[in-house]
């Protein structure tokens, strides 16, 4: 009880703090998850995200700030672990025989349950390999949206250029010289 309540308390501190990210479904139509470069200050590595979603599927995701697609790839993890636990449950039945030695309980296969142990099964496997892919690709998209953004509101451009100049005022001549700053943010 007391994993589920820390795990539930880390879910809503990871989705309430961190960077607030546009939404990757917005994100992946500007940017495409191959162009990636990373740079120093990205908030999300995409190999620490993946290796996320290893452990636990949706994590990665969760951690990039994309709280309901790492929810549904937890749910429909945790749901498809429960199939393939019922049908390992349905796999075996118990059958009593008799003898001449008296009363006996033997097991036979149940080939339905085996199918669906091994379907939910291989689900869970597909939807798990999927979590990891699709986690390293949220960071790497979402990284690319924060280094634009980085890119156009965080520059301050200073530029100094010297001058020369001379005018004639009232039939006197007159030479100035100096430094021109302009300043751009």
């Amino acid at each position: 009880m007391k994993q589920k309540i820390i795990f539930s308390l880390l879910l809503l501190g990871f989705s309430i703090s961190g960077i607030n990210a546009q939404n990757y479904k917005l994100n992946k139509q500007t940017y495409d998850y191959r162009m990636y470069m990373p740079q120093i200050g990205d908030p999300y590595n995409p190999t620490t995200m993946g290796l996320a979603s290893f452990f636990v599927p949706g994590l990665g995701q969760i951690l990039c700030n994309e709280t309901g697609r790492g929810l549904a790839f937890l749910g429909s993890s945790a749901l498809l672990s429960g199939v393939t636990v019922i049908g390992a449950l349905m796999s075996y039945d118990e059958v009593t025989t008799y003898n001449e030695f008296g009363r006996f309980t033997e097991l036979e296969t149940n080939p339905t349950g085996v199918a669906i142990m091994l379907t939910g099964l291989a689900a869970t496997l597909a939807v798990d390999i999927w979590a990891i892919i699709d986690a390293t690709r949220v960071a790497k998209v979402n990284n690319m949206y924060i280094q634009d953004l980085r890119k156009n509101t965080s520059q301050v451009k200073i530029n100094l250029t010297p001058f020369i100049d001379s005018n004639n005022y009232l039939g006197e001549h007159h030479s100035s010289a100096g430094l021109s700053l302009n300043v751009t943010f």
